[in-house]
């Protein structure tokens, strides 16, 4: 985990000397084809070889806008650090204020505004390792193809349509996100926020087919195979796509006012726009605009700041669910200067005809009769080992800590945690960001 946390470390280093250049959106698709069509053997004629082009088909209709969504939506909707923390300056005096006292949650927000003239910049690092689906490892993750059906109704009446072929994905997802960032109080009670992520992602895919060959088991000869022997068949065949690109995400746009402070409990609302200016061929987006509203309500209590976020996103992409997400928080004054953090982040679907089922019968299975010996058994097909679900709700604990060693620099630090299994996402995402004067 380490080293390949440095090695990402790296490859985002070079972020902006190397554009994208592929299409990392054609992976998938370009691995279902070839190993359900295209790398068959043919047998004579054509005919075997494409009694799996409907599963070809089928998966680039169904688990190719899958898969691609499910990374897009993660890495575009990955949360930005709070508007109103980082170095703030006073332009009308021409200092910084109060950096010894920056703090405040990392990932929600309070109810604080920086004040009219004043701004602030940033810039953080996160790195994410999609590597659980559903709480399943992506190193494990299969799908199931059967046949197509070519004579009476219904699979059994043909030696040949008792093949079937597993796919064993092996997909490793990697991104660095660098967001820039800065805010600049408009009046006492209204900031304007501007985050602009760079985005390296790496997409590697170590894919085995294999074919379950009743033909081979049964009659001593395979009809559907990777060589072009029927009596010594190759049944088994690696795909690999290793591919990375590196680009501009959605940059978001972030507008917050403060409509009730100093009677208790500070209260604001927040409206955040992400644009779609990442590309969508290569995950940097979703190509829709999605915007969040958000309540905000805070206070201060001495050197403890609770807070609480309410918010409803409406995400315009297919197969991405609009969403209630919910912020709970507090930071915590250690010593001058050092704050720690800790917050509880839910996001909710709230329409479950937008949830991956990645399959048109909602991964229902599939029963084959054995038509050939008459007998009356049914064979029960698992087409994924994905978990089925009617929503991909997360839920994430983050802490952080924020730090000033001196008057013009701050730093923050900050792990992010999943706490279910929920949709695809890294188990522990760590960010890095710092603040300085220039």
């Amino acid at each position: 985990m380490q080293k390949k946390f440095i090695h990402s470390v790296l490859a985002g280093a070079l972020l902006l000397a190397y554009p994208a250049q592929a299409q990392l959106n054609k992976v998938f698709d370009d691995i279902f084809t070839r190993a359900l069509f295209t790398d068959f053997q043919a047998t004579g004629t054509l005919v075997h070889q494409n009694h799996f082009k409907n599963a070809a088909d089928a998966a680039s209709k169904n688990l190719t806008p899958a898969l691609n969504s499910l990374i897009a939506r993660n890495v575009s909707s990955f949360p930005l650090p709070a508007t109103s923390t980082g170095l703030t300056f006073d332009f009308a005096a021409g200092k910084v204020l109060d950096v010894s006292e920056s703090g405040g949650p990392i990932l929600g927000e309070t109810a604080q505004t920086l004040g009219k003239g004043k701004f602030n910049l940033g810039l953080n690092y996160t790195w994410l390792n999609m590597s659980r689906l559903r709480g399943l490892n992506t190193r494990d993750l299969r799908f199931t193809f059967v046949h197509e059906d070519v004579l009476l109704p219904g699979l059994g009446d043909s030696e040949n349509e008792s093949d079937v072929l597993d796919l064993f994905l092996d997909l490793d997802v990697n991104a660095n996100i660098f967001a820039a960032f800065g805010t600049y109080g408009i009046t006492k009670n209204l900031d304007l926020g501007v985050a602009i992520p760079l985005i390296n992602l790496s997409l590697n895919v170590d894919a085995l087919a294999v074919v379950n060959s009743f033909t081979f088991a049964n009659l001593g000869e395979a009809n559907h195979r990777y060589n072009d022997s029927r009596t010594n068949p190759d049944l088994n065949k690696e795909f690999a796509a290793h591919e990375s690109a590196s680009g501009l995400g959605d940059i978001g746009l972030r507008l917050k006012y403060s409509f009730l402070q100093g009677a208790g409990v500070d209260m604001a609302a927040l409206l955040d726009v992400r644009l779609p200016t990442g590309d969508e061929k290569n995950f940097f987006g979703t190509g829709e605009t999605n915007t969040r509203l958000s309540w905000i309500a805070s206070k201060k209590i001495q050197s403890f700041s609770p807070h609480l976020n309410l918010g409803y996103e409406r995400r315009g992409a297919g197969l991405d669910s609009d969403q209630l997400e919910v912020a709970l928080g507090f930071a915590q004054k250690l010593v001058p200067g050092i704050n720690f953090a800790v917050e509880f982040l839910g996001e909710f679907d709230l329409n479950k005809d937008e949830v991956y089922r990645f399959f048109d019968k909602d991964f229902e299975p599939i029963f084959e009769q054995n038509k050939l010996t008459g007998a009356s058994h049914e064979r029960h097909i698992d087409l994924t080992n994905v978990a089925r679900r009617d929503n991909d709700n997360t839920l994430s604990a983050a802490f952080g800590f924020r730090a000033a060693p001196s008057e013009n620099f701050l730093i923050l630090g900050n792990v992010l945690v999943a706490l279910n299994d929920g949709g695809l996402r890294a188990t522990v995402a760590p960010t890095f960001g710092m603040t300085v004067n220039f």
